[in-house]
């Protein structure tokens, strides 16, 4: 078991630390902290205000399953977002510590007995313990057992389906990143340091930053998009480019995102940095001469420009 303060500049809290917090804790993946998350994160900071404990996340350190879903947001910006939710602690558990407890044991050790947990908050659909055998119901009756309580968040609805991180990642592979970032409640993102490219975009005049997406990220399809890049705290209209380009060596193909942020000059190499994806603008394009290139790029710039303008007059609007 890890425990983060998430209020506290993510200090890492020694075991001895816990022994006089109480919790109240959402529980489950949390991939994507989407909309149906943080319905889940706002009833553990409710009843934590309710019952007098802190409200805390009970999540897994990586991935349970690795290698079944590509994932929507890392460790960190997990962090970051619980703690713009309000939760104050994130026990972070490695999936081999629990996969085999019976549903006692996890409830009787690892929630009450390692996280202090007053009460806890799931999903419908949650499940736990030994091959998945630990349902709602039978979660509500082990923690009632012993004086705690659980609330069973209902589904959040949109489209007249629940929101889920699988839904999301569908929408990411269909280029749909404007219903994503409904679901989402934000804009989809991802931050990674700028590595060395090609540097085509500045001799014609167009530079770009260039980042590679790992394996297991879930982003958009190839295509180009309306971004936003946020740097030293200024956020840049940009065009971003998501491609399959050959690898270095075999035949395997890696994604690359190639941006270019308007207005921006300076130095990125290595950095990272996070761009946020607003509306697909096209199709990937096979290009016959820099040119036409150039041209297009152009449209591209333009295009973007004017849906970052309507986003800010959108949050003017609402304000």
């Amino acid at each position: 078991m890890t425990v983060f303060d998430l209020q506290n500049h993510n200090r890492q809290l020694h075991t001895d630390a816990l022994s006089e917090i109480t919790v109240s804790a959402a529980l489950g993946c949390f991939d994507g902290v989407h909309l149906g998350h943080a319905a889940l994160l706002k009833t553990a900071c409710d009843t934590a205000r309710q019952n007098g404990s802190e409200p805390a996340v009970w999540t897994f350190l990586t991935p349970p399953f690795p290698g079944r879903a590509k994932q929507l947001t890392g460790l960190s910006e997990k962090l970051t977002l619980f703690a713009g939710h309000g939760i104050r602690y994130a026990f972070l558990y490695d999936f081999s510590e629990v996969r085999t407890l019976a549903p006692e044991t996890f409830v009787r050790d690892i929630l009450i007995g390692q996280c202090h947990a007053a009460a806890c908050v799931c999903g419908f659909n949650f499940r736990f313990a030994r091959d998945a055998v630990g349902t709602p119901d039978v979660l509500s009756s082990l923690l009632s057992s012993y004086g705690r309580t659980l609330h069973i968040q209902p589904a959040v609805i949109a489209n007249g389906l629940p929101i889920s991180a699988t839904r999301i990642r569908s929408l990411l592979a269909a280029g749909d990143t404007v219903t994503a970032a409904a679901f989402l409640g934000r804009p989809y993102s991802f931050c990674l340091p700028v590595v060395h490219g090609k540097e085509l975009g500045r001799t014609i005049g167009v530079p770009t930053i260039n980042q590679n997406p790992t394996a297991d990220m879930q982003i958009p399809s190839a295509g180009t998009y309306a971004s936003t890049v946020t740097v030293d705290s200024v956020a840049y209209p940009a065009v971003t480019n998501i491609g399959i380009r050959p690898s270095i060596v075999g035949d395997n193909h890696v994604p690359n995102a190639e941006t270019h942020i308007i207005g921006y000059r300076g130095w990125l190499y290595d950095k990272p940095v996070t761009v946020s994806f607003r509306q697909r603008l096209r199709d990937e394009i096979h290009f016959p001469s820099l040119d036409a290139l150039r041209e297009q790029i152009a449209s591209d710039i333009r295009a973007s420009l004017d849906t970052f303008s309507e986003s800010e007059s959108s949050i003017r609007s609402r304000s």
